[in-house]
């Protein structure tokens, strides 16, 4: 699935499992990501900037950071 609603993941091996979703809320000076697999919550990861980044850009980069945790996550359930 592709995790940022503004484009497509960077290669095909880092998309994400259709089941996963991403929402993102800003927060003072920090952007969040809540992912969540089935709509079961599983991650939060944040972006913190000092600067007046747009929300697409915090997006495109949380969503890059999102997938990478997908697959990491994915990557460590055992196998049956």
């Amino acid at each position: 699935m592709n995790l940022d609603k503004q484009g497509p993941a960077p290669s095909a091996d880092l998309a994400a499992p259709g089941e996963w979703t991403m929402e993102i809320t800003h927060q003072a000076n920090q952007y969040i990501a809540t992912l969540a697999c089935r709509n079961i919550v599983m991650c939060r990861i944040s972006l913190a900037r000092s600067d007046a980044a747009d929300e697409a850009a915090a997006r495109t980069a949380l969503a890059d950071k999102s997938r990478r945790w997908v697959r990491d996550y994915l990557a460590r359930l055992p196998t049956a």
